[in-house]
């Protein structure tokens, strides 16, 4: 399947590396049957995923592995609590579980997108990768283990790297790019560098693979930048990752989101002082988590009187992308947004903000084309309130579904 065969849109959602790394009781994805039978009753046709290539791919020295000890403690997956991914250490099975996930998946009329992150286990196989051969050959043997297995029809599309440039799990990039930045001729070679990086490996991989759809997804501060400057004519798709957080009023600014809410899990925020309130005697300190329900209360309260704008700035967004899409000539979409790019589930934490930020750039996006839209970064079985809501699952999946592709 190619995404410019498409119909009628996709509501699509990112199970990340969730699907694979919380396969244990409570995780979410203990089963791939009954997180892709909710996922259908909310209405999502479609799912994109870490499909781990650095994994399912052979090592350098040409072994593979079927089983790798998967330990905490990168990026948000912190020991004992994660967003996304895992906060258990495990053993995670690439290979076995791609080809189960994808089958199940196609038994119920739910596409897949593979996407990678290159996370690290103990093993550390994101650390052999070198160059833009490296990310080209692992993608070419997983896709090749996926036609062997019969997984390659249900695949809609394949974003070689989330978020280009960013990722420091692509250790040999992160370090070029960290590198080269510093001033600013050499931010102009670190921009030259990294297009032609990307691009090399999009011209491989469409080359070898005709009958895929490829692309690199964005986030919206890589977007604006490169479309006035770059050529984007490798991208067979355009996913452009982008929230309202990012709009000018910074409607988050002064109600403790950065200093709680995306800081926890980090080991240095378990326990905060108290503020002089005596919390726990003489100590007076008191868990990560103490300030929630404040901040819970200040976040709602400026979405509140800040929603006109944050609407306006997501529609100028969602419409750029939709003009680069039609001076390209191809499909676009949004995998992860639109209120704010990290929220948790805790009890003194509430959902509202995150369901209309979600809807209002459903309508939006249906307005201008877009040819998949998801409701939020957060759309995952470990989300349980979020999660459980199936109505408002269904209204928002209506929404989207129900639009017209433009491009």
């Amino acid at each position: 399947m190619k995404i410019i065969e498409l119909k009628r849109p996709l509501a699509i959602t990112m199970w990340d590396s969730s699907w694979l790394r919380r396969r244990y009781a409570g995780g979410g994805f203990e089963s791939f049957d009954r997180a892709l039978d909710e996922l259908k009753e909310r209405g999502y046709n479609a799912v994109r995923i870490d499909a781990f290539p650095h994994m399912i791919a052979d090592a350098p020295d040409g072994s593979n592995a079927e089983s790798f000890l998967d330990v905490p403690g990168v990026s948000w997956h912190k020991y004992g609590f994660a967003q996304w991914g895992n906060q258990w250490t495990v053993y995670i099975h690439p290979r076995r579980d791609i080809v189960e996930f994808i089958k199940k998946a196609e038994q119920r009329g739910i596409c897949v997108a593979l996407s990678t992150w290159l996370k690290p286990t103990w093993e550390h196989r994101n650390d052999y990768l070198e160059g833009p051969e490296s990310l080209i050959r692992i993608w070419d043997e997983t896709l090749c283990y996926l036609r062997e297995n019969g997984c390659i029809d249900n695949i809609v599309y394949v974003d070689v790297h989330n978020e280009i440039p960013w990722g420091a799990c692509n250790t040999w990039l992160y370090n070029r790019l960290a590198y080269s930045g510093r001033t600013e001729e050499g931010k102009k070679r670190q921009k030259a560098f990294y297009r032609n990086y990307f691009n090399s490996v999009l011209h491989e991989l469409k080359a070898r693979w005709p009958m895929l759809s490829f692309t690199a997804s964005l986030t919206q501060d890589v977007f604006s930048a490169e479309m006035a400057e770059a050529d984007l004519s490798e991208f067979d798709l355009l996913d452009v990752h982008f929230w309202a957080e990012y709009a000018p009023v910074d409607f988050l600014k002064d109600t403790g989101y950065r200093e709680h809410i995306t800081s926890f899990g980090n080991p240095g925020r378990m326990y905060l002082d108290d503020g002089g309130l005596g919390y726990n005697g003489a100590g007076r300190r008191v868990p990560g988590d103490f300030y929630f329900e404040k901040t819970n209360e200040k976040i709602h309260e400026a979405w509140t009187r800040s929603r006109g704008a944050c609407e306006e700035w997501l529609e100028s967004m969602i419409e750029s992308v939709a003009s680069a899409g039609r001076k390209y000539g191809i499909p676009v979409g949004n995998t992860e947004g639109w209120g704010s790019v990290i929220w948790l589930e805790h009890p003194m934490l509430q959902w509202d903000f995150i369901k209309d930020a979600g809807m209002i750039a459903a309508k939006l996006a249906a307005r201008h084309g877009y040819a998949f839209t998801c409701q939020s970064n957060f759309c995952e079985p470990q989300y349980l309130r979020l999660w459980r809501d199936t109505e408002y699952h269904r209204q928002i999946t209506d929404v989207i579904r129900n639009g017209n592709i433009t491009y």
